[in-house]
This record gives C-alpha cells, sequence and structure tokens, in this order.
C-alpha cells in the first residue's frame, strides 16, 4: 500500500462508530414504527371500519322502519273530532333517514379507501426499501469494520519498535491488517450483483456498452458503407 495512513484520534473513530450503530438503531425502530402504524391502519380500514358502519346501518333501519310506524299509526288515529299532532313523527323520521345516509356513504367511502391505502403503501416500501437496506445491511457492516480497524490501531499503537529500528518498521503488519479488511468487504456481493440477483441491470453495462460503441466507431463506415 503506498501513502500513510493519518489517524489523528482513535477517540474519534470510536465516537462516530458509536453515532453509526445509534443511527441504524433509531432508523431500524423509526421504520418499525411505521410498519407498526401501516398495520394498525390496515386493520381499522380493513376490519374496524366496514364491521362498525355496517352494524350502524343495521340499527339505523331499524330505526327508520321504527319511525315510519309511529307515523303511520298516528294517521290513523286522525279522526274529524281527533287531530293528533304529527310533526313531531315526522322530525323522528326526518333525522334517521339523515342518519342512515350519512352511515351509508360513510362505508362507501371506507370502501373506496381500501384499494387506495393499499396502493400507497406498495409506493412506500418500493421507496423506503434503499434506506431499509442501509440500515440493516449497509450500517451494521459498517459499524463492525470501523470496530476491527479500531483494534488494528490500538493493537499497532501498543507495538514498541525495537532500538534503532526506522518508524515504520511495523507497517507491513499494520498493512496486512488493513488488506485482510478490504478484502473481506470485496468479497461481498456489490450494488451491480445485487441489482442483477433482483433482476435488474446494473448502470454500469449501459455506459461500459457506450464505451465500447465510441471504441469500435471507426470501424463503422467500413462496414456499413452506407452510413454517413
Amino acid at each position: 500500500m503506498s501513502g500513510q495512513a493519518e489517524v489523528h484520534s482513535i477517540e474519534a473513530l470510536k465516537d462516530f462508530r458509536a453515532a453509526l450503530a445509534l443511527y441504524g438503531e433509531d432508523a431500524l425502530a423509526a421504520l418499525g414504527a411505521v410498519e407498526a402504524e401501516i398495520r394498525r391502519t390496515i386493520a381499522w380500514l380493513h376490519q374496524d371500519r366496514p364491521v362498525f358502519w355496517l352494524e350502524r346501518i343495521k340499527r339505523l333501519r331499524e330505526r327508520v322502519a321504527s319511525a315510519k310506524s309511529d307515523l303511520f299509526r298516528l294517521s290513523l288515529q286522525k279522526t274529524p273530532e281527533h287531530h293528533p299532532s304529527l310533526g313531531e313523527a315526522k322530525e323522528r323520521l326526518r333525522l334517521a333517514q339523515a342518519a342512515l345516509a350519512d352511515a351509508e356513504k360513510r362505508l362507501t367511502l371506507v370502501r373506496k379507501w381500501q384499494p387506495a391505502l393499499q396502493q400507497a403503501i406498495l409506493e412506500y416500501h418500493g421507496s423506503v426499501q434503499r434506506l431499509k437496506d442501509l440500515t440493516s445491511i449497509d450500517t451494521p457492516r459498517a459499524v463492525a469494520q470501523l470496530a476491527r480497524l479500531i483494534e488494528a490501531l490500538e493493537a499497532y499503537l501498543q507495538i514498541q519498535p525495537p532500538a534503532g529500528a526506522p518508524g515504520d518498521v511495523h507497517r507491513p503488519a499494520l498493512e496486512a491488517i488493513a488488506v485482510e479488511i478490504l478484502e473481506e468487504e470485496r468479497d461481498e456481493p456489490d450494488a451491480g450483483e445485487v441489482a442483477e440477483s433482483r433482476g435488474l441491470e446494473p448502470k454500469g453495462s449501459i455506459q461500459h456498452g457506450q464505451r465500447q460503441g465510441d471504441r469500435g466507431g471507426d470501424s463503422t463506415e467500413a462496414d456499413h458503407p452506407g452510413l454517413e
């Protein structure tokens, strides 16, 4: 390895590692809270509200039927000598019918919002997937790598060079540790492999194809004389 590592404070690395670990924990906790809220909303919209409004509609229909029956009974009691007041019965019927219409409207809205909620949840999961991967995979990996680097630096500082030896006598040992850590990171799948495993074409392949096309531009006119 060329050059030298300029580490001015191992404590700063430790603080950064702690902050990174705390960020990962907080992000995962926030994502978990959102998922819990999504589950509660789904249960509320798909289970609780339909049952509530169906039961309410059933009771209101019974109330409307009862109000109609009372109004009809009072109208039968009307004679030339007796004129019962129908205003109160008509008002009860009007209120019952208005409440029934409102309940039926709300049930219709609940059923309308069910597919809209599912679509919104799908869009949310698609947009937050990268953050989930970052907090659940990349962040713990970076924290572990920082821990190994800190341990290597602390072990390096504990080594005392022999008397009269140059200052960088232990540099190969530190380089071997760094190379080992970098090789472990290199063995892990990169973004292109992950994208290919998900059925996506890495962006680099498009650029690579374009560069190959640029290099092959000298033979275009020879192979296709009709093109200008």
